[in-house]
């Protein structure tokens, strides 16, 4: 099990699970995710990165951002990226909390308790896996 301390997110690449993307750029929310994680999951049809270009465009199953998108290189830096940018991944995320455990989830809701994100991903992560976490409401 990973904790969100010990993760090294992906830097820039030209290819990631497969899949050369349009030039080279950094991979953040599911696509770093996914990596980091070596979660085994359906991978989802648009993974996002971050180009040092200041131009947005999507190709070849590729979202490419600006660099004023790139999240922190946190876990959950890269989860809020992802409920921001690319929607629910419900099988994803149950796959990640199982990874993951509860504590950082547990952290996160300490350090950011207003955060709408970190709310609902706490709401996920007890309602995907059926388990309540420490936290007191």
């Amino acid at each position: 099990m990973k904790t969100s301390n010990k993760v090294s997110f992906p830097g820039p690449v030209k290819t990631l699970m497969n899949r050369w993307l349009p030039e080279e750029a950094t991979p953040v929310g599911y696509a770093a995710l996914i990596k980091t994680f070596d979660l085994k999951v359906p991978v989802p049809r648009t993974l996002s990165a971050i180009s040092s270009r200041h131009r947005k465009y999507i190709r070849d199953y590729w979202r490419i951002l600006t660099p004023r998108h790139m999240p922190e290189p946190t876990l959950r830096g890269h989860l809020t990226f992802a409920l921001r940018y690319e929607g629910l991944d419900l099988a994803l995320l149950k796959r990640l909390f199982l990874e993951t455990g509860p504590a950082p989830l547990q952290q996160m809701v300490r350090e950011t308790p207003s955060s709408s994100y970190t709310r609902r991903l706490w709401f996920l992560y007890e309602w995907l896996l059926n388990d309540m976490l420490d936290l007191h409401d």
